[in-house]
């Protein structure tokens, strides 16, 4: 009984001195953006409008789980046709967010190998990336960036002059975090 109350005393002891800080995104400083290709032309759209928030451990300096949501209808390509029938294609009214929810973090240095699911179109799928964090004056910034398949989340590739785009996206990102 007494080992097992030392070991309880010990790991909250523990707890105490490594304590995590969570983290929201500054809006006005955080984009994600999608870049697409197609034989004719290449675009991205981007979204400054990211929900996202970070749990860092304030001592080692550590990212522990990162959580990140946008709109779908946020997205602005410079194309309002374009980004209309973007709309379309992935049943935003339906689907209206894309989210990202991590399930492991391994950090070194600023170097991240980063686990978790994202949900898009409805489907929810485990994926792994790279990213980088950087240490602020008074926060931090996580970026980096990762493929996406279209067809594996049961997107209808869009097309021009019946030719339809590539499959692979590339979801780019850039979230600076304070407390």
């Amino acid at each position: 009984m007494k080992i097992s109350l030392m070991i309880v005393g010990l790991a909250l002891g523990i707890a105490a001195v490594m304590p995590s800080v969570s983290m929201k995104s500054k809006k006005e400083a955080s984009s994600i953006s999608y870049s697409a290709h197609h034989s004719l032309h290449d675009w991205t759209g981007v979204n400054k409008d990211v929900n996202a928030v970070v749990v860092l451990d304030d001592l080692a300096q550590k990212v522990e789980k990162v959580a990140v949501s946008a709109l779908v209808a946020g997205f602005d390509s410079e194309n309002s046709s374009r980004d209309s029938h973007a709309l379309e294609v992935l049943e935003s009214l339906k689907y209206p967010k894309v989210q990202f929810v991590s399930t492991s973090i391994t950090q070194n240095k600023e170097d991240l190998d980063v686990k978790g699911n994202l949900t898009f179109h409805g489907i929810t799928k485990p994926i792994q990336f790279k990213g980088k964090f950087n240490k602020q004056q008074n926060g931090i910034v996580v970026e980096g960036e990762f493929p996406v398949s279209l067809e594996e989340y049961k997107v209808e590739r869009p097309s021009f002059m019946l030719v339809k785009t590539d499959d692979l996206i590339t979801i780019s990102f850039h979230v600076e975090f304070y407390p």
